[in-house]
């Protein structure tokens, strides 16, 4: 897995942060888990995060979200608050640029090819994190925080 996912084109991520700690995120924003793993690695400043977005079928809002993401100007701001929840009115204006939807199934794509069945995924320093075991994340990245 650690080899797939190091292998993700990572120009086509939502690129967050700059610090010295690479992390390649696979999430959804309607994943409990994924948000919970959200406000942890946003109280960081030593991570550098692509995020890859796989929305679960059990999430009939998430591809919305996703969307308006990356329609969004300030997409790190959007990402925030879909991963805070702020969306979940469903309150926005829908996207139906077809540029973002290309990069919308080029994401579910990368997520199916590597063999994602669940999110949260997390490649942290070249090691895998299969859900949002903070502890492990803690593990990896040390205690350097905001």
């Amino acid at each position: 897995m650690a080899q797939k996912l190091k292998e993700i084109p990572l120009e086509q991520a939502l690129k967050i942060g700059s610090g010295p700690h690479a992390v390649i995120e696979i999430t959804d924003p309607d994943c409990t888990y994924c948000r919970k793993a959200s406000t942890f690695l946003s109280a960081r400043n030593d991570v550098t995060r692509h995020v890859f977005f796989f929305p679960l079928s059990i999430h009939p809002n998430a591809e919305a979200k996703i969307r308006y993401i990356f329609c969004a100007t300030d997409r790190a701001l959007a990402y925030e608050e879909a991963m805070a929840g702020k969306l979940d009115d469903m309150k926005f204006k829908p996207c139906e640029d077809a540029a973002v939807a290309a990069l919308v199934q080029a994401h579910k794509e990368i997520g199916a090819r590597i063999g994602v069945t669940g999110t949260p995924l997390f490649l942290i320093d070249e090691q895998v994190v299969g859900g949002a075991d903070i502890p492990q994340m803690e593990k990896i990245l040390g205690s350097k925080m905001k």
